[in-house]
């Protein structure tokens, strides 16, 4: 016997609301009550009810990444481009460009052109609660750089914990033990990094993850941590900069400071200069992604290593592995530390 076709118009008697919103929560306008939205979604999940797609020659896939102005998330788009343009596939890239506000509209925009697949590099939190609201749970859906962001996508990430795990230790046997560790947030920065640290969602931010890997080492070595070496900045160069200038003017002592990219890392080592602080001999400086400007400071920068092309094709195998039916998988890369010259033994300050 065939099944009766579920229709719009089942969905709106179901709900108890006009053809006309239903036709708007599916194509996720924002001019709809929000209980009525929720009967709708309800109904459509009751019934299994599948809006068509917008009829295209070609699947197209969506990616959202934080910014594409940072270093290491152009070179994960790059991989990722790659791999699409050897197996002839059509990628739309969205830039959040930093913003939550912005990489929400860019999830709706996705969402809205049905497209075949989803991979998706969040800011935060913030966005962990439309997925299952925008996205059918038959999407294939691959969540990247995060860990446990969405119960039923894939996730591809670096283990975040062992690169501030690796950062500090290395640090703490070179006699370093006032480490200052500046954590980078897109939006959102918080006063109390520690108590920030234990909220729900802890693998939708990086820095919190690294963070953890520090007061690993520290514990290790028997290391109180000290609230006042916790720092919050942004992305940029300017950030660090700005942090670095802040952090000297409390006058707190410290030997090191673990940076949360390589961009901050150096405008860390700018605004030491400028206090004519000698790196390493007097404080010690790491970076994190050993991307080209590890390279390009002076000193070198010492920098967790990892590899965005990797993570960027990697990701695209795994969505293409969700597109052929393969059921949900996680996966974790390895990084490891780059030791260049912006580290070194730590000085006696006796």
């Amino acid at each position: 016997m065939n099944r009766k076709k579920i229709t719009i118009t089942d969905v709106a008697r179901a709900a108890g609301v006009s053809i006309a919103t239903v036709s708007r929560v599916v194509n996720h306008a924002n001019r709809v009550e929000p209980s009525a939205a929720k009967r709708v979604r309800e109904a459509m999940y009751a019934l299994g009810y599948v809006p068509k797609k917008p009829k295209r020659p070609h699947a197209m896939i969506a990616l959202v990444v934080p910014s594409l102005e940072n270093p290491f998330f152009s070179s994960v788009v790059e991989g990722i481009l790659r791999q699409a343009n050897q197996e002839g596939e059509t990628l739309m890239v969205l830039s959040s460009e930093g913003s939550a506000v912005q990489e929400e509209e860019n999830l709706r925009r996705a969402a809205k052109l049905g497209v075949d697949g989803l991979l998706f590099c969040p800011l935060s939190d913030t966005s962990s609660s439309l997925l299952p609201a925008l996205f059918a749970i038959s999407t294939p859906i691959v969540i990247i750089y995060r860990h446990d962001y969405c119960d039923y996508a894939s996730h591809i990430y670096y283990d975040n914990e062992l690169g501030g795990y690796l950062a500090a230790k290395y640090l703490l046997k070179a006699g370093h033990r006032q480490i200052a560790f500046f954590a980078s947030f897109w939006s959102e920065r918080p006063d109390d990094l520690l108590n920030f640290h234990d909220r729900r969602l802890l693998g939708s931010y990086s820095s919190l993850d690294r963070l953890k890997g520090y007061q690993k080492a520290l514990s290790e070595y028997e290391v109180k941590i000290q609230r006042e070496l916790l720092c919050s900045t942004g992305y940029t160069y300017e950030s660090g900069y700005a942090m670095t200038k802040h952090f000297l003017s409390t006058l707190y002592d410290f030997t090191a400071i673990i940076c949360c990219n390589d961009s901050v890392a150096a405008g860390v080592l700018q605004a030491l200069r400028e206090q004519n602080i000698e790196v390493p001999r007097q404080v010690s400086v790491i970076g994190y992604d050993a991307s080209f400007l590890s390279d390009m400071t002076r000193p070198a920068l010492s920098s967790i290593h990892q590899d965005p092309m990797l993570l960027g094709r990697s990701a695209f195998e795994q969505l293409q592995a969700r597109r052929r039916g393969e059921g949900r998988t996680d996966v974790i890369l390895k990084p490891n530390l780059s030791i260049k010259s912006s580290t070194g033994q730590c000085e006696s300050r006796d």
